[in-house]
């Protein structure tokens, strides 16, 4: 580019310093005020010019080449929308990344947004947002006592959000990307203790109904929305299977839909010759009830008129049996627990996780197996094995290894 003159107007006019197609430029303009100011510009990956000023030559050159680094490995340096909060960016982006398909991570996300993002950071531009910033807010939050995984759900939300905006190109940087969470200690949720799932079983068995509702959970380890999704047609009696492909969703203003399964992955969960009896038997028991229905949409566990069950009502009936069996009121969900514990001391983790529905092994681990006091003294129980003077296979090994030390 050639150079340009500078003009003696009170109009800024540029004067270019001739530099090579794609490399930027640096030149000085005359302000208003009749000031040189240093200026830098250069294309970004959109085919937008960026202009900037700076004190220093050596500063400009410095970004100039930033800029084209940034642009040489396709990365973005500037906002689509600069002037977009915290507040609109991530409404826009919950409301447009999932869909009804997704209604509960959506509702997980919505939730973190509302009640902790937005008042604490929703007025900040969202490419000003800063890691210390970030970090502040989940340091606020564990001093007034919000949980692990509150915490978490706001990290999460943020760190969601910004990887997809630098993903797509809207904005240049993710700043949650180094933050550090507080330290906290993360209250997991356990496995129901082995004594209350024997009474609460047991409980169950006086009506066929709840029995196979409790099968189904604690040793299956469905989820509660796969659970009451469940159609008598995904039974297969002869190759004695379940199919599970679908899972019941409330979404807000529709009420409760079918959905495809969390991890959009149907699968096939052999049964036992017990639990096959145990469904059939409540078939049975079901079809007695039918003639109060309004609708049938073979649903093995609908609400009493034929319809879609609502999981608060699903968890309000676990209560009572609960009570009804004389221990605490445990949650549903930690039958799926109990089910992927008892189940990692029969199998390999392959195994276990083409049987949970989980796409990754650290869930399970991180979230679903558990040691307890019974899978603590089997595993010590089975110690005594290898035990010195117990076995005579361990004093062979022992007398052959010294011979060879020999």
């Amino acid at each position: 580019m050639d150079p340009v003159k500078e003009s003696k107007s009170s109009t800024p006019k540029a004067k270019l310093e001739k530099r090579s197609n794609g490399q930027g430029s640096i030149y000085y303009i005359t302000d208003k005020k009749g000031r040189k100011v240093l200026m830098a510009a250069i294309y970004d990956i959109n085919g937008k010019r960026r202009p900037k000023r700076f004190k220093k030559r050596a500063e400009a050159e410095d970004w100039l080449s930033e800029q084209k680094r940034a642009r040489l490995m396709g990365n973005n340096t500037y906002a689509v929308n600069p002037k977009m909060t915290v507040s609109e960016f991530m409404h826009e982006w919950v409301e447009s990344q999932y869909s009804d398909d997704q209604s509960s991570t959506r509702r997980f996300y919505r939730n973190a947004i509302k009640n902790h993002i937005i008042p604490s950071l929703g007025n900040i531009r969202a490419t000003n947002l800063t890691t210390k910033s970030v970090e502040t807010l989940l340091r606020d939050m564990s001093a007034k006592g919000f949980g692990a995984g509150t915490i978490h759900s706001v990290k999460a939300s943020l760190s969601a959000a910004y990887n997809d905006a630098v993903r797509l190109g809207e904005l240049p940087r993710n700043p949650v990307k180094g933050v550090k969470v507080p330290n906290i200690q993360v209250k997991s949720t356990k496995p129901i203790p082995q004594r209350e799932w024997e009474k609460i079983y047991k409980e169950s068995m006086k009506t066929p109904h709840m029995q196979a509702r409790i099968e189904v959970a604690g040793m299956l380890g469905l989820r509660p929305g796969e659970a009451l999704a469940l159609k008598w047609s995904d039974l297969d009696i002869e190759a004695k299977s379940l199919r599970i492909e679908r899972q019941v969703q409330r979404i807000k203003g529709q009420g409760l839909e079918i959905k495809a399964v969390k991890q959009k992955k149907e699968r096939d969960i052999p049964l036992s010759d017990t639990t096959v009896q145990i469904l059939l038997a409540h078939k049975r028991y079901q079809a007695l009830q039918k003639g109060a229905w309004d609708e049938d949409h073979d649903l093995v566990f609908p609400n009493s008129v034929g319809k879609l069950m609502d999981e608060k009502a699903d968890r309000k009936d676990f209560k009572k049996l609960c009570r009804a069996a004389g221990v605490a009121e445990y949650q549903l969900y930690q039958l799926r627990k109990n089910a992927f514990t008892n189940l990692a001391s029969l199998t390999d983790m392959q195994t276990l996780k083409a049987f949970s529905g989980h796409s990754q092994i650290s869930t399970l681990m991180g979230h679903y197996l558990h040691s307890s006091d019974e899978t603590m003294r089997s595993a010590i129980g089975q110690m005594d094995r290898f035990r010195p003077g117990n076995s005579s296979k361990f004093e062979k090994n022992i007398y052959s290894n010294a011979e060879n030390r020999r």
